[in-house]
């Protein structure tokens, strides 16, 4: 079996992960909303549960995988005529280029801890919250799930915060939860994409070697239309109208648990300011960190054990209704996805050493050619995300096949290629993580993945845009 071959076998082994395992259940709070008639919304009542923990569970799953791979591979290689010593150092040498996202995965894991105990995330919410309002209802959920998603950098954490009060609030108004779901999403994947504390946005300037911010400047050029495409289809469903709701019980439940001003916002400004001066990603989260600890200290009142406490673990809310929308966070938090990261970086040294995927990569190139090469780098990601099943995956296998479509000098052109496919299209197949797990957390069926319109128009209107429909076109 020739080495080419003996990856298109480890790809199908990659392929067991669909559908690994079953939900775990945590019921929602019994938070209250009431509609524009005084009539009252219990969750409780509603039957409502959201699905938290197969994120963790098919993390887990993936990493065994890979681990699996990894020893097929390694194996393969030594068929292929590599001694043993030699495959080991080049998967340490894919580990050492991923030092520097590593670093920036673990700071984003204490930052985000640190926005939640301080008040920040809270204060985000509860000024956001009380934007809701009938006629706009599904456009301001896309866009406050934006905001929050750019905040963060998370679409998990999204889901789990801004995600599951816009369901909430969106079932008590009678939204069909396959739009709100997919409204949802979009926002999560909006800041998943481009917000400077995004893992995958950082993980693409880490393996195309590009800046972050001028990948983020290229990543809001190519989203503009899109994104008013997206406001305007949500806000055009929206106009058939939904009940009023007062949200002033969501801001009521946090309030019990951090004491809200103003200063809360100011880690959050940190962090954008600094992206926006062009400063090093990693102090710019470092400063928002100081800043964060010092809101602890001064308005939550914590503790220094308190702090560090949170910093690794992630942060615990004392209210049983809060601790459902904001707990998470930490050093700790980002364990397997630091796992998954150096798991693919090791195939990348592997396969970069042994040149195993040459003969793949000339399929890619003769792809090319009769497709163009954005529509080849989108269909390689529609295949990488349905076998890795998971977007750090998709990321790392289609930039080591796709490379070689572009010149040195066009690793910025790379790097937004990347993120207007494989980053998006990840998060729509119904079974990888990257969109089955949001889904799940807010409670939305699987198939809202297919209103979530902003994820599919990006590359799109890319291909319309460059006329990549069209054979033969080489952009």
């Amino acid at each position: 079996m020739s080495c080419e071959k003996q990856f298109v076998f480890y790809a199908a082994i990659v392929s067991f992960e669909l559908e690994v395992g079953g939900p775990g259940w945590v019921k929602n709070s019994d938070l209250e909303l009431v509609d524009g008639r005084g009539n009252r919304y219990n969750n409780e009542r509603d039957k409502r549960r959201f699905t938290v923990r197969p994120c963790q569970r098919s993390r887990s799953m993936i990493i065994t995988i890979l681990l699996a791979g990894l020893l097929f591979i390694l194996a393969a290689g030594i068929r292929c005529g590599f001694a043993l010593d030699d495959l080991i150092w080049m998967a340490v040498n894919g580990i050492k280029k991923a030092v520097n996202v590593l670093s920036v995965l673990a700071i984003v894991g204490i930052l985000t801890a640190m926005w939640r105990a301080d008040g920040t995330i809270a204060y985000i919410v509860s000024s956001a919250v009380g934007l809701f309002k009938p006629s706009i209802l599904i456009v301001t959920i896309f866009l406050m799930n934006c905001l929050v998603s750019f905040m963060t950098g998370t679409s998990f954490g999204t889901a789990a915060t801004m995600g599951v009060i816009s369901m909430t609030i969106a079932g008590t108004a009678g939204v069909n939860p396959v739009i709100s779901g997919g409204a949802v999403i979009s926002g999560c994947f909006f800041g998943d994409r481009c917000s400077p504390l995004s893992s995958s946005a950082i993980l693409v300037a880490s393996v195309t070697e590009t800046n972050l911010f001028d990948n983020i400047r290229n990543m809001l050029r190519t989203a503009a239309v899109p994104f008013v495409l997206t406001c305007i289809i949500y806000g055009a469903i929206g106009l058939g109208g939904a009940n009023q709701v007062d949200a002033a019980s969501i801001s009521d439940v946090f309030a019990k648990e951090f004491q809200l001003n103003r200063w809360m916002i100011l880690p959050a400004v940190i962090v954008l300011g600094l992206s926006m001066l062009r400063v090093d990603v990693k102090q710019s989260m470092t400063l928002s960190i100081v800043c964060a600890v010092i809101l602890c200290v001064v308005f939550q009142h914590r503790s220094a054990a308190e702090i560090i406490r949170i910093m690794l673990t992630g942060y615990k809310a004392t209210d049983s209704v809060a601790a459902q929308m904001i707990n998470g966070g930490g050093l700790l938090s980002m364990k397997k996805v630091l796992m998954i990261v150096c798991m693919t970086s090791t195939y990348s040294g592997v396969f970069s050493g042994t040149g195993m995927l040459d003969g793949i990569t000339e399929y890619v190139k003769t792809i090319s050619q009769k497709t163009g090469r954005f529509l080849c780098i989108v269909l390689l990601s529609v295949v990488t995300s349905m076998v890795g099943c998971n977007q750090t995956i998709a990321i790392m296998m289609t930039e080591q096949l796709g490379c070689v479509l572009y010149k040195e000098q066009e690793n910025s052109q790379r790097a937004v290629d990347l993120e207007d496919s494989a980053v998006l299209i990840s998060a729509l197949i119904p079974w990888s993580i990257a969109g089955a797990v949001p889904a799940a957390t807010i409670g939305a069926p699987v198939y809202c993945l297919a209103a979530a319109c902003y994820l599919y128009l990006i590359p799109i209107c890319r291909l319309v845009r460059k006329k990549n429909i069209f054979p033969g076109c080489n952009n």
